[in-house]
């Protein structure tokens, strides 16, 4: 696959990419109809996400460390997403509080710290989709 890129940045650059439109995918299977549409779609998009993914995203981690543009991207999508996630719901700021909660879930299960055990994890994302189906 390499040598479909001229350079390393460049292949992570392309996997962010993929990574993008995954996320887009599983945004478009939450029903339009949803209030939280967005929101859930979010939620989502960090419980399917597999180790081969987690591993992607520390690489590309990383090597935005060097060249922080690599992840304008994802800071473009995010946006786009914060954006509708605030203005479909009732409640800014519990929505807010939701999107934080889910990229401490992502972050925690990338950086491999503690969570308490799977049980506590599904208690917590049970808790996520309850709170978000509110909004």
């Amino acid at each position: 696959m390499l040598y479909n890129f001229p350079t390393k940045k460049a292949l992570l650059s392309g996997l962010l990419d993929q990574m993008l439109v995954a996320h887009r995918g599983l945004l478009s299977e939450v029903p339009e109809s949803h209030p939280a549409r967005t929101l859930t779609g979010y939620l989502e998009t960090v419980i399917q996400s597999k180790d081969v993914d987690d591993d992607l995203s520390m690489a590309i981690l990383a090597t935005a460390a060097t060249d922080p543009r690599l992840l304008d991207p994802l800071r473009t999508e995010l946006d786009s997403d914060l954006e509708r996630i605030l203005t479909d719901t009732q409640d800014a700021p519990a929505a807010m509080i939701a999107v934080l909660a889910i990229q401490g879930l992502r972050f925690q299960r990338l950086l491999n710290l503690p969570d308490g055990g799977a049980e506590i994890r599904e208690r917590v994302i049970e808790r996520l989709r309850i709170i978000i189906d509110e909004l």
